[in-house]
């Protein structure tokens, strides 16, 4: 019962080839997507991305601090 085991070398293109898939698979893998339901069927859609910036962060603090400043509440 010897069996030869033959090691097979990969080639460079084979290589490159499943690096290219397993990266691209990544990136596919992190897009948000959820299903909806519609009269249709089931649809698939990406979710949109809110970014919470610096400038938003000051534009709503400023915000709260003129609100709480009016209702007599001070910090």
């Amino acid at each position: 019962m010897t069996e030869e085991i033959k090691s097979e070398v990969i080639s460079r293109r084979r290589v490159f080839s499943l690096l290219g898939l397993a990266a691209s698979s990544l990136v596919v893998a992190t897009i948000p997507v959820s299903p909806q339901v519609t009269p249709h069927g089931v649809e698939l859609s990406v979710d949109q991305a809110q970014a919470y910036t610096y400038r938003r962060a000051r534009v709503t603090t400023r915000r709260v601090s003129r609100r709480a400043y009016r209702r007599g509440y001070y910090y």
